[in-house]
């Protein structure tokens, strides 16, 4: 009678500590289900982090746990999320290197470290832990692609017995938490810079919204300019023809005889008036050129004819400086397709720019040469040079490089801008090699003849 009570007795109790077993089992179940659902679900690091930590707690009975994250190199502790008080201590080795404290070491361990009785090992524990009063610490670490990230930790105030089961149960969750906590910072990394990027591309929607106003502005500005530019100088060119012709009628002898002081005063008056009017006659163009406004008269041209016209014209100018004009114009050179008054004024211009900048006694060179379908036009000199800064502004109105010589050659700035103009309005281009100091090489294109 007595053995059979024993023997129930016996049965009872496995009986219990089966179901109990059993009930462990499901619970870890339905645990690690609930962790491995969250970590597939949720991108976010925070919300991933503080349910496995909750749910840790929950199943292994203990007061705290927390997650530690390495830095991208490993080498030390950059991010530590946690739950419960353990976090404060945690807190001490945030931001130091991992050989700096005893506790990071074993957090970023590669195998689980369970300290039972903190008590009996001192030694393996920083001042915060003891000063905490925690007893009981166990850690596994945290993998992803076989690389420690971090580490899944867990804390008791009162001691605690960890089991194998416990150990296999918190690695087991660890294991699935790694690649989770490594997906969810990535995806917080990149959701941080698209936003970021979505921040700066409104920005730049902003500002280019802006500019579109500010070019529409300046568009309308620039128009009013020229409008106005032009207007002024059909109205400044009438007086000054006045003047221009009375001055040379007077100079004549035609109203009557003048001295020789009065012949002076007079010769200044029509020089200056003609200087004048070359300025508002180039604004003029300027202005016309700007708003579309000038018409070309486009037929053939022989560049050979319009060389050697240039050489008469502007013979005079050079003659007083005593500078040589040397022409080649490639034999057979077909003719260009253009308006021979304005391809004249460009390349009067740039031989009248040469001529200023080049010295007494300096050479002057003009090339005419065929490439492909296009006509090239150069005219060279060993003058002063331009900067390399001023390369690109000298073909802007009114920009002047080397202004103190400029400013002594009753220059507008407006030369090169018109001929500019007029080279685009050809459909050419027009462009500058200079070597400061030493020579200048302006270049500018035009089609050749469709009928060669």
């Amino acid at each position: 009678m007595v053995f059979r009570t024993t023997i129930e007795g016996t049965t009872k109790q496995e009986n219990k500590e089966l179901l109990c077993a059993l009930e462990r089992s499901i619970k870890e179940r339905i645990v690690l289900q609930e962790v491995a659902q969250i970590a597939t679900n949720s991108p976010n690091l925070e919300s991933v982090v503080n349910i496995s930590l909750d749910k840790v707690v929950e199943l292994l009975s203990v007061e705290t746990a927390a997650i530690i994250l390495a830095d991208e190199q490993g080498d030390g502790v950059t991010t530590i999320t946690r739950g419960g008080s353990l976090g404060t201590i945690l807190d001490s080795i945030k931001g130091l290197s991992v050989g700096n404290t005893i506790t990071s070491r074993i957090a970023l361990s590669d195998i689980p470290v369970v300290i039972e009785d903190i008590l009996k090992y001192p030694h393996l524990v920083d001042d915060p832990v003891k000063q905490e009063g925690l007893r009981s610490i166990a850690a596994v670490p945290l993998k992803s692609s076989g690389q420690v990230i971090g580490t899944l930790i867990i804390a008791s105030h009162s001691l605690h017995s960890f089991s194998s089961e416990d150990i296999s149960l918190l690695n087991t969750i660890g294991e699935g938490l790694g690649p989770a906590l490594k997906n969810a910072e990535l995806y917080e990394t990149l959701h941080e810079k698209i936003r970021q990027l979505d921040i700066q591309n409104k920005e730049l929607v902003k500002q280019q919204q802006r500019l579109l106003e500010k070019t529409k502005e300046a568009k309308a500005a620039s128009k009013l300019k020229s409008e106005f530019l032009a207007s002024m100088s059909h109205e400044l060119r009438t007086p000054l023809n006045v003047i221009i012709g009375f001055s040379e009628l007077m100079l004549d002898e035609i109203p009557g005889k003048v001295n020789d002081e009065q012949r002076q005063c007079l010769d200044d008056v029509l020089t200056s008036s003609r200087h004048l009017l070359q300025l508002i006659n180039e604004v003029f163009d300027l202005s016309k050129l700007e708003t579309s406004k000038l018409e070309l008269s486009m037929t053939t041209v022989s560049l050979k004819d319009v060389t050697k016209w240039l050489r008469k014209t502007v013979m005079p100018i050079l003659a007083p400086k005593k500078q040589a004009l040397d022409i080649v114009v490639e034999d057979g050179l077909p003719p260009v397709y253009g308006d021979e008054i304005k391809i004249k004024q460009v390349l009067l211009n740039l031989l009248s720019n040469s001529a200023k900048f080049t010295p007494d006694g300096g050479k002057i060179r003009i090339e005419v040469i065929r490439k492909d379908n296009q006509c090239y036009v150069s005219v060279i000199d060993n003058g002063i040079g331009i900067k390399r800064e001023d390369k690109e502004r000298i073909f802007e109105p009114f920009y002047q490089a080397n202004t103190t010589i400029a400013s002594r050659k009753n220059g507008a700035g407006l030369g090169l801008a018109i001929s500019k103009k007029i080279v685009e309005r050809h459909g050419g281009q027009i462009w500058v090699e200079s070597q400061y100091g030493r020579r200048s090489r302006f270049t500018f294109t035009l089609p050749l003849s469709v009928a060669c």
